[in-house]
C-alpha cells in the first residue's frame, strides 16, 4: 500500500511539476506577447469624411462639365456656340444700305465651311458625319444673325470657315498662273482616263472641241450640260470662248474633264469666283475611278456562279 501511494504521489507530483512548467512558459508568452504588443504603435483609423476630403483634395476636378462623356470637347464646342447665339439672339445690326452691300458678300461666304477632315484636324477631335453636320448647324445659324455680325461671332466663325478672303487674296497674287499675251487662261482637268486641256478667253460664248462645236462632238445633252455648267454658275455663258482638247475616255469622262479644266481657268480670269464655282463642283477633280478585276471573280465584285459539284 505504502508503496503504491508513493508511486501514487511521485506521479501526481510528476504531474504537477509539468503543469507547472506548461503554467511558466504559457505565462513567459503572455507576458512577451503584451510586450509586444505595449511597444508597437498601431495605426489611428481616420474618420470616413476625413478620408474623403483627403481623395478629394489629391484627385483633379476636370474643367469642364462633360469630361465624363464620349467626347467632350464636341459637347463644349456646342454649348459654346449655343450660349453665343443666345448672347446675340435680339441683334439688329445695321439698317444703311451701304452696310448691307458690304455684308452680302460675307454672307455668301459664311456657308462655305471646313468639310470633316479639315475640321477634325483643326480641332484636334475625331468628328462623325453626323457631329460634323450639327456644328455646321450651329454655324449657319450664327452666321444668319442680321449683318454685319457682331465681333465675337465674326470671330468665333473666321477659324471655321472654308476660305478666308483675305488669306484668298494673297495665295492669288503670289499665284503663277496668270493670262498669256492673248489674254487666255489654260488649266487641265481629268476624269476616269480623260485628260483635257483647256483654253478660256473673254469672247461671245463659242465653245469648240478638237476643233468641233460642241454640238457636234457630244451628242447626248446630259454631257453638253457638263461642259456648260462652270459658265453657267456665274451666268456668264455669252462672255467667255472656250476651246478644248481632250482624248482618252468616253463621252461621260471627256465632259466632266472639260468641266473640270474649264472651272479652273475661269479662276485665272477671277479668283472670286472660287466660292460660286466650289459650290457647283466645277473645280474639285473627282477621284473616283473604275475599280479593277479580282483574280478568281468574275468582275471587281461579282462571283462567278457556285457549283456544288
Amino acid at each position: 500500500m505504502s508503496s503504491f501511494l508513493l508511486r501514487r504521489g511521485l506521479f501526481t507530483s510528476s504531474v504537477i511539476a509539468n503543469t507547472a512548467s506548461k503554467n511558466l512558459t504559457a505565462r513567459s508568452a503572455v507576458i512577451q506577447t503584451v510586450r509586444f504588443a505595449s511597444t508597437r504603435q498601431q495605426p489611428q483609423q481616420q474618420p470616413f469624411q476625413q478620408q474623403q476630403d483627403s481623395i478629394y483634395e489629391v484627385r483633379e476636378k476636370p474643367q469642364s462639365l462633360s469630361y465624363f462623356t464620349g467626347n467632350y470637347k464636341y459637347n463644349d464646342l456646342l454649348i459654346e456656340l449655343d450660349a453665343l447665339h443666345k448672347t446675340f439672339a435680339d441683334w439688329q445690326g445695321e439698317t444703311t444700305l451701304g452696310e448691307q452691300d458690304i455684308g452680302t458678300p460675307d454672307q455668301q461666304q459664311s456657308n462655305a465651311w471646313k468639310l470633316r477632315d479639315k475640321m477634325e484636324q483643326m480641332l484636334e477631335i475625331p468628328l462623325k458625319t453626323s457631329q460634323w453636320r450639327k456644328i455646321v448647324l450651329h454655324l449657319n445659324t450664327l452666321a444668319s444673325l442680321p449683318k454685319p455680325l457682331p465681333a465675337p461671332v465674326e470671330e468665333v466663325l473666321r477659324p471655321y470657315r472654308r476660305y478666308d478672303q483675305q488669306q484668298q487674296t494673297g495665295s492669288v497674287g503670289s499665284s503663277s498662273k496668270t493670262l498669256d499675251a492673248l489674254g487666255r487662261a489654260y488649266a487641265v482637268g481629268r476624269r476616269k482616263e480623260s485628260s483635257a486641256r483647256c483654253w478660256v478667253v473673254e469672247g461671245d460664248g463659242q465653245v469648240l472641241i478638237n476643233g468641233v462645236s460642241i454640238n457636234d462632238y457630244f451628242q447626248r445633252p446630259v454631257d453638253r450640260d457638263e461642259v456648260n455648267l462652270p459658265l453657267e454658275a456665274i451666268e456668264s455663258k455669252d462672255k467667255y470662248n472656250v476651246w478644248a482638247l481632250v482624248n482618252g475616255g468616253g463621252s461621260t469622262g471627256q465632259a466632266q474633264a472639260i468641266k473640270l479644266g474649264v472651272g479652273r481657268a475661269l479662276l485665272t480670269h477671277n479668283p472670286e469666283l472660287k466660292p460660286v464655282l466650289r459650290k457647283a463642283g466645277c473645280i474639285t477633280r473627282d477621284p473616283r475611278v473604275v475599280e479593277r478585276k479580282k483574280e478568281g471573280q468574275r468582275k471587281a465584285r461579282a462571283k462567278y456562279t457556285w457549283v456544288k459539284r
